[in-house]
């Protein structure tokens, strides 16, 4: 038989890079290199070997050491879409300037240093040329196995309470511009925990916030949300861990409990006697394993949040994660940090 020649499908949306720094080059220029119908063209750093190197080891065209060149330079002509990854100061003025020009930007959380720029940011989304798409990668809640948690729980009834701990090694000295160490945490993790409760149960009616000093570097941070109907959730943040540990608790009106430990293993369970359908009644659980070195992006859930990004500014359609969203996540945070005294 001849040598045949693939019929080329629809163009590859062309994606910017802005920030390829250690997180960007483990886990989302990996993630975007497998995304189906992309195609990384050019790479933004402060640093001209960074930007070059990036480019010729991703398989970019085009790098600079002028990010604004992506946004209303000459290399804008060149992409469809970008994805940032740097400083919330850094996201925020990307977003700023890329929404206006009507240019879909994927960012990491967080997305502004402060609720007040994040409202002038949403306005802009608001405002955005038609087909514009902002999109907050907020990567915990689009993990293949917290979602095969929610996809679990779904047929048990409706979540009464959600239990978060994130704790961490970092940060043990302000970063981001931050003035304190608390702030940090509650940028970097709180994000995080935030919108996974807030998701889940939406905005709660009374916040309490207390923090515990390990060490003169190192604190935890405990929150309490309650809702009018009885419903609760609790977050433990810290930065006294070795490494990063998360794990999860569901648990829903039928009494059927789901955690999920890390990204790896979720245990599914219910008490003999509780009402509804019987489902795994007395000491039986289920159990799920992801093997650690199987889909590592696809269980992080950064595969899952660039698919979304890409789906929404392929089609034209509302982002599943957009800074207005982000809203209450940083006004819970702004209460947290009132009561902990995480700013000075």
């Amino acid at each position: 038989m001849a040598i045949r020649r693939l019929t080329p499908g629809r163009a590859a949306l062309r994606y910017g890079l802005i920030g390829p720094g250690t997180h960007a080059q483990e886990n989302l220029l990996p993630a975007l290199s497998v995304l189906d119908g992309a195609r990384l063209t050019a790479v933004a750093a402060r640093r001209p070997d960074a930007a070059a190197e990036a480019a010729r080891r991703w398989g970019a065209d085009l790098w600079t050491d002028d990010w604004t060149e992506l946004v209303d330079g000459e290399g804008a002509r060149e992409i469809d879409a970008l994805v940032v990854a740097g400083s919330p100061d850094l996201h925020a003025e990307v977003l700023r300037r890329a929404l206006a020009h009507g240019i879909s930007v994927f960012t990491e959380k967080p997305p502004a240093p402060d609720t007040a720029t994040l409202e002038k940011l949403a306005a802009g989304e608001r405002d955005a040329p038609p087909g514009t798409v902002a999109f907050v990668g907020f990567n915990f809640r689009y993990g293949q196995s917290y979602r095969k948690l929610r996809d679990t729980l779904r047929a048990h009834g409706t979540l009464r309470t959600v239990d978060v701990r994130m704790v961490s090694a970092k940060p043990t000295s302000p970063v981001w511009g931050c003035t304190t160490v608390e702030d940090s945490l509650l940028q970097g993790l709180g994000t995080h925990a935030v919108d996974l409760v807030l998701r889940e149960l939406g905005t709660p009616d009374r916040i309490t916030a207390r923090r515990a000093d390990i060490d003169a570097r190192r604190r935890a941070i405990r929150v309490l949300l309650e809702y009018a109907d009885g419903r609760l959730a609790t977050l433990l943040l810290g930065n006294y861990s070795n490494r990063l540990e998360y794990r999860c608790e569901l648990v829903t009106d039928q009494s059927v409990t789901g955690v999920l430990d890390h990204f790896n293993t979720l245990t599914v369970g219910r008490p003999a006697g509780a009402p509804g359908a019987g489902f795994l009644d007395g000491k039986e659980t289920l159990r799920y394993d992801w093997p650690g070195r199987r889909g590592g992006y696809g269980r992080t859930g950064y595969s899952a949040e660039l698919e979304s990004f890409h789906h929404s500014v392929r089609h034209g359609e509302p982002s599943d994660s957009p800074l207005a969203a982000c809203l209450e996540v940083y006004r819970v945070l702004d209460e947290v940090r009132r009561q902990t005294g995480a700013r000075p």
